[in-house]
């Protein structure tokens, strides 16, 4: 996408009029005190693309850093649709089937994984069971990691039944990675990063601290305790990214105007399987609503797109309080009721 476009976008960038901020100030900062959040901050959109940014707190509790929308957040399982956007963009190019078994990429697994496909993983119905022995602060090989997964049967038949599933989404990412003999990273930065010019956002990598990095932390014993740890590479795909706030923002404009394919955002916000649930691919799906919530050892997020009015937000905390999806939601009705002039 050309730089003069995303030069248009940031002129919708404005601050709504001030007769109902405080309100919005006081709903915000009432939580972050009843709930102990050290640092908030969303985006609203409203229908004529016009963004508005607020930020309260602090990025890190312990040097008093402000909260920005430059601050760089792990944006958690928010990530399943990068991921999900990344292997259908696969699929796309002929290197992967949407309903190849996993078994054709992943020849070490377990007859028992026979039947389950690519669309499985995408839709949460894979049937994987949660491993014993899984340590999210361990690295671990492909073979190591897979080798975990089928110690435990399958919970259910592939198709079965819907069950929300971290280590699908992990697999998704590593397939669709040895598919194309790259990395997920790399093919983030391929078909979305890039293309959207997210220039602060990426995957986690151990060692690695971003510039202008927030930090998680939980409220414990009336003091703050650290509680982000390192992740896997092979657990990139079920929730690896950062972001901030003004990357996401990019992201919600190339989603409204077609600089993602939109032929593959359609099939992700699209209920996979009807009969089993709401989830599309990396997103769940209701009549009047996208969203997604994400949730990563103190980090927390939430990200709703109304369909039919036309407005989004998306909200990061380096906490974990409260329902962060209520918390979000009430934030944009408060945003809705102002604009609506009600």
């Amino acid at each position: 996408m050309s730089g003069l476009r995303f030069a248009s976008f940031a002129l919708a960038v404005s601050i709504f009029s001030i007769s109902y901020a405080d309100a919005v100030d006081d709903l915000v900062k009432s939580k972050m005190e009843s709930q102990h959040l050290p640092g908030v901050g969303f985006f609203v959109v409203n229908p004529q693309n016009q963004i508005t940014y607020r930020t309260y707190g602090v990025a890190d509790v312990r040097n008093n850093d402000p909260y920005t929308p430059k601050t760089v957040h792990r944006i958690a399982s928010l990530s399943k649709q990068i991921c999900a956007h990344v292997a259908l963009n696969v699929i796309k190019e002929g290197k992967l089937g949407i309903d190849d078994p996993v078994k054709k990429y992943l020849p070490q697994v377990p007859d028992s994984w026979g039947t389950m496909t690519i669309r499985h993983l995408l839709g949460h119905v894979s049937g994987i069971a949660a491993p014993n022995g899984w340590d999210i602060s361990k690295e671990y090989t492909l073979d190591e990691y897979i080798a975990l997964l089928f110690e435990k049967p399958l919970e259910t038949q592939p198709g079965e039944k819907y069950a929300y599933n971290n280590h699908g989404y992990s697999l998704l990412g590593l397939i669709a990675a040895k598919a194309m003999n790259s990395t997920l990273p790399e093919l983030a930065k391929k078909y979305v990063f890039e293309p959207v010019g997210m220039i602060s956002s990426g995957y986690y990598e151990k060692g690695v601290v971003p510039e202008r990095m927030s930090h998680a932390f939980y409220w414990e014993n009336e003091k703050w305790v650290l509680g982000e740890k390192d992740r896997p590479f092979v657990y990139h795909g079920s929730g690896g990214v950062y972001s901030t706030l003004e990357d996401m923002a990019k992201y919600e404009m190339a989603l409204r105007f077609g600089i993602l394919d939109r032929n593959i955002l359609e099939q992700q916000w699209t209920k996979s399987f009807p009969n089993l649930g709401k989830y599309g691919y990396g997103w769940n799906v209701e009549d009047d609503r996208l969203y997604h919530t994400g949730t990563t050892y103190g980090y927390t997020s939430a990200f709703i797109r109304e369909k039919k009015s036309g407005w989004t937000i998306l909200m990061f905390r380096n906490s974990v309080g409260e329902s962060q999806l209520d918390m979000a939601d009430e934030i944009l009705q408060l945003w809705k009721k102002e604009f609506s002039g009600n």
